[in-house]
């Protein structure tokens, strides 16, 4: 009989040891870990993000619904009066367009998913924008189809999922709240609760509603998760380029990176022939000009010629060095023989401003990536040292996953723009020319940040 104790005292031991090592029940086999794993996933923060991002779609489509609809009713009728209407619908449309670009933020804000919208062009195919001015460019709203669909989605698309979801959102998370607590009130109540004409009594009536609300606040995350979901989808299909405007987008881009790029390279030719008319080339004629004088005085003077040949010499060196840094400015030898860092510090030295740098490339060399960088940096710190009046500039650069980004910031006096001459609209086509994006922030007091995101080999 002992010995019969001793067996199952030890098999007790053995199973609670088992039940230890893989973490209690739920690892030994048990559900209690599966039901856990369900419930994390169904309230993970997914589930509060998509129901935060309906309820606040249903706030914000009131006065952006309203705005739009009455700017439009009104307008329309008015187009007969002498277009009186269109300042009215050219509101309207401008509504529109600050709502849509609202939600695409609140979309990649809020739940990480990007809504690419349609460029708005208030600009002629030739780039200008008409014989209104900016006015008449404005007015070319009311032909684009996309500004047009930016109304479809304030007046039935956002009000919709907004408050049709917001409504579905409430019933279920309020409703299951409501239910799960109906043993806390329902005695209370003085009817019982009848199913089929039969009374089900108070113990039935708190089984039917407790599970009723189990099921309503285990459905509300997916529900939520869905109605932000279909909402990102029709928003996607109504307001993002696709196919043909795609294609004809690329190929806009394409032609005005040309074009800014064929600019680019007619001012960069003639610097480089001013420079080279004003520096190297004066200082090489004033060299033969002292040597042809040297070799008169020769006979008669050798001390004399040989102090216009030390001075021949001297110039000759200065036209070295301008020759030098203009070899530099075409294409600096360091950036391929000791890389984009050494490079960027070769110029951060040469500014007049304190400049930081801070390169993180990788180990990766893409030469025609660097390049772009460094003109790009060079470019910027000009600026810097001529219209900033800052007092330090930073330099950073991360090369990481196919893209190479670049950002030099000072603390000057901002309020740059790319309309004043200052160079910004060349680094703009420098970076679309590369097939980059190109940042520009420098509110007025507060600095400018430059920043140069573009695809590279490493």
């Amino acid at each position: 009989m002992s010995e019969d104790v001793r067996k199952r005292a030890v098999r007790k031991r053995a199973m609670v040891s088992t039940v230890h090592r893989g973490g209690g029940l739920a690892a030994a086999g048990g559900s209690p870990g599966g039901v856990w794993g369900v419930l994390r996933a169904t309230y993970a923060g997914p589930a509060w993000t998509s129901t935060a991002f309906t309820a606040l779609t249903a706030v914000l489509a009131v006065p952006a619904f309203l705005t739009v609809l009455i700017l439009t009713v009104v307008g329309v009728p008015l187009l007969l009066v002498a277009l009186a209407g269109v300042p009215l619908i050219w509101a309207g449309l401008l509504t529109a367009r600050l709502s849509t670009r609202v939600d695409a933020w609140r979309f990649e804000t809020m739940l990480g998913w990007q809504l690419p919208l349609r460029p708005t062009p208030t600009r002629g195919p030739d780039g200008r924008y008409g014989r209104f001015g900016r006015f008449g460019g404005e007015l070319r709203r009311l032909s684009v189809g996309g500004s047009w669909l930016n109304v479809v989605y304030t007046l039935v698309v956002a009000p919709v999922f907004g408050w049709l979801g917001g409504w579905l959102l409430f019933v279920a998370w309020g409703g299951g709240l409501a239910f799960l607590l109906f043993p806390a009130y329902g005695f209370t109540l003085s009817a019982g609760e009848r199913i089929f004409g039969r009374d089900l009594g108070y113990g039935g009536s708190v089984a039917l509603h407790v599970g009723l609300g189990v099921a309503a606040l285990l459905a509300a995350p997916w529900l939520a998760r869905g109605l932000a979901f279909a909402h990102h989808r029709v928003a996607r299909w109504l307001l993002s380029p696709r196919g043909e405007e795609l294609l004809a987008q690329r190929v806009e881009d394409l032609e005005s990176s040309r074009a800014g790029m064929v600019a680019a390279a007619a001012a960069e030719r003639r610097r480089i022939e001013r420079d080279l008319h004003d520096g190297a080339q004066q200082r090489l004629v004033a060299v033969a000009m002292t040597l042809g004088r040297a070799q008169t005085r020769f006979e008669r003077d050798p001390d004399g010629a040989a102090g216009l040949v030390a001075e021949a010499h001297a110039e000759t060196k200065r036209a070295l060095a301008e020759l030098r840094d203009l070899a530099r400015g075409i294409h600096p030898s360091v950036l391929t023989d000791r890389g984009l860092d050494a490079a960027l510090s070769g110029l951060a030295a040469r500014c007049p401003v304190p400049v930081t740098v801070d390169v993180d490339d990788g180990q990766g060399r893409d030469q025609d990536a660097d390049a772009v960088a460094y003109f790009f940096v060079a470019e910027a710190l000009t600026n810097i040292a001529r219209h900033a009046t800052a007092t330090r500039a930073r330099i950073v650069v991360r090369r990481g996953g196919g893209r190479l980004v670049v950002e030099v910031a000072d603390d000057g006096r901002g309020g740059a723009r790319e309309d004043r001459g200052s160079g910004l609209a060349g680094l703009r086509d420098r970076a679309r020319a590369v097939d980059g994006t190109f940042t520009l922030s420098s509110p007025a007091g507060l600095g400018t940040t430059l920043r140069l995101e573009m695809p590279c080999a490493s």
